[in-house]
């Protein structure tokens, strides 16, 4: 890259076909926020340059923002040209256009037909923003070969002409093949429609069922929350520790009864017999859930000891 103004303008030489070109980058004031400008030297024909050899229609350019590349600009370009070698503009009069293979008048420079030599020629665009698309594919005569077989006379009236442009479009074997396709997606996608409503009852059959089995499954839940409350409410209850507590009360509380009667009975209020009767029975309880206990606390101490 050779620079002529220090960030404002550089030239890139390249060659192809059998001519050598340069590309002059021009760098305005406001760039990024403004497009470069690129110039071809010697002028050429080719559907993104100017009749004074400016590159306008670039597809990098068009698109061309304050994030764009424009090293990768540039490459397209120059990769565009090498691929598609251009012919060059004569230098004097500007009637005629020269290649290494060809010779042709201006007036043929501007036909449909001529352009469709370029792959990538964006120029040809129809009024209609709704056929601008499929016309840029109709250029590229490797697509669509039903234009190799149209004069140029009838490329031109093809080109003034929304209507015949549409007609010619449908026409088309592509698009017949689509739209046969998209015909049978729209078959498809109603046959499916239908098959879907007609499951429709046993689906509501079926959400009616889930809805049942959930509610069934609630209340089996509050109840094994219930059960399981009761479980541990009773683990507790009759864990070895409690009943070895309960024992130790109710053998004191047998002990306090034996010690209340014989107070009584030395206070004079109750008879011999009485008193033998209920005392021997309070003095028997005490004693064998004094037992209970002591046994019950030597169990316990050796399974703590054994690690359960």
């Amino acid at each position: 890259m050779q620079k002529l103004t220090e960030g404002i303008e550089y030239q890139i030489d390249f060659h192809a076909g059998d001519n050598d070109f340069k590309l002059i980058v021009s760098l305005g004031n406001e760039f990024p926020n403004d497009k470069p400008l690129l110039k071809i030297i010697p002028i050429v024909v080719h559907p993104w340059v100017n009749h004074e050899g400016d590159i306008t229609t670039a597809p990098g350019l068009l698109n061309f923002t304050l994030h764009s590349d424009l090293g990768r600009v540039v490459q397209a370009v120059i990769r565009e040209f090498e691929r598609n070698p251009p012919p060059i503009t004569s230098e004097h009069g500007g009637n005629t256009v020269t290649s290494p293979s060809t010779s042709v008048k201006e007036s043929e420079i501007t036909s449909p037909g001529y352009l469709m030599n370029f792959p990538t020629s964006s120029n040809f665009s129809p009024p209609s923003q709704m056929i601008a698309s499929s016309s840029m594919s109709l250029l590229q005569g490797n697509y669509f070969p039903e234009l190799n077989k149209l004069t140029i006379k009838e490329l031109k009236s093809l080109n003034e002409s929304i209507d015949k442009q549409e007609d010619f479009i449908l026409e088309l074997t592509q698009p017949k093949e689509q739209n046969r396709l998209i015909d049978e997606l729209i078959l498809h996608v109603e046959d499916l429609a239908d098959s879907n409503l007609s499951k429709q009852e046993q689906l509501e059959m079926l959400r009616k069922g889930i809805e049942y089995r959930i509610e069934e499954a609630t209340d089996q839940t509050f109840k094994t929350e219930k059960l399981h409350n009761d479980y541990k409410n009773l683990c507790e209850k009759f864990s070895p520790k409690n009943i070895q507590e309960h024992l130790r009360l109710a053998s004191r509380k047998a002990d306090e009864d034996s010690e209340q009667l014989a107070e009584q009975f030395l206070n004079g209020e109750m008879d011999v017999d009485r008193f033998l009767s209920l005392y021997i029975r309070n003095r028997t309880k005490y004693q064998t859930r004094k037992i209970k206990e002591e046994k019950l606390s030597q169990q316990i101490d050796s399974l703590e000891k054994a690690g359960f």
